[in-house]
């Protein structure tokens, strides 16, 4: 039979991919080379040639992977058992914290997808698709509205929340959860519920 992949392969694959990330979003996708993620690895480029024939093939699994972790995301809440409303909220909360443990992930998905050969870039694309349709669906139940107008609304709130890497820092004024609170009080009541949310902190600032 043939062998499984062990866990330190699995590990070993992640490290270079989230140091892979990093360069990406640093130097840009288009001038990172693979020999400089080896360097910044600690490990020879015949290693980093072992797990990833090609720099596509690096950004292809962590685009693919990030965004299938993301449509995992919107059916995590379904075991809670939650009214609609705060299925949606949750849901909200849960991509705002994933959003701050995978920054330079997210930037890489959002700046260096169309860099993928065609074919790679459709599939994340369409995993993209389907991450949306998932959470229209939450906002069509939370609403009652049909399909296209929950796109609408789906499509305002990834518009608050998919660009937050470029303002909200880490140990900023405002924490992730923070920022999430404000916008469930924006989906609740529109802006007086996210300036509600905001007065309940006594200070902005991560704890």
């Amino acid at each position: 039979m043939p062998r499984g992949i062990s866990p330190e392969h699995i590990v070993q694959r992640d490290t270079m991919l989230n140091v892979a990330a990093d360069t990406f979003a640093q130097l840009g996708y288009p001038s990172a080379t693979m020999a400089e993620i080896a360097r910044r690895c600690g490990v020879s480029k015949s290693l980093l040639y072992h797990y990833y024939p090609s720099k596509d093939a690096m950004l292809f699994d962590m685009s693919s992977s990030y965004m299938r972790k993301l449509r995992e995301l919107v059916g995590s809440v379904a075991p809670l058992k939650l009214s609609a409303k705060e299925a949606l909220a949750e849901t909200v909360r849960r991509f705002v914290v994933e959003y701050e443990h995978s920054r330079t992930r997210h930037v890489v998905l959002l700046n260096d997808v169309k860099f993928l050969p065609p074919q790679q870039r459709d599939e994340v694309l369409d995993l993209e698709r389907q991450v949306v349709q998932r959470f229209a669906d939450l906002v069509a139940n939370t609403y009652s509205i049909d399909g296209e107008r929950a796109k609408v609304l789906t499509m305002c709130v990834f518009g608050m929340i998919n660009w937050t890497f470029t303002w909200l820092k880490p140990g900023g004024s405002i924490s992730y959860p923070q920022f999430a609170e404000t916008v469930v009080g924006l989906l609740e009541t529109g802006l007086n519920g996210g300036a509600e949310r905001l007065q309940q902190f006594s200070t902005i600032h991560r704890t």
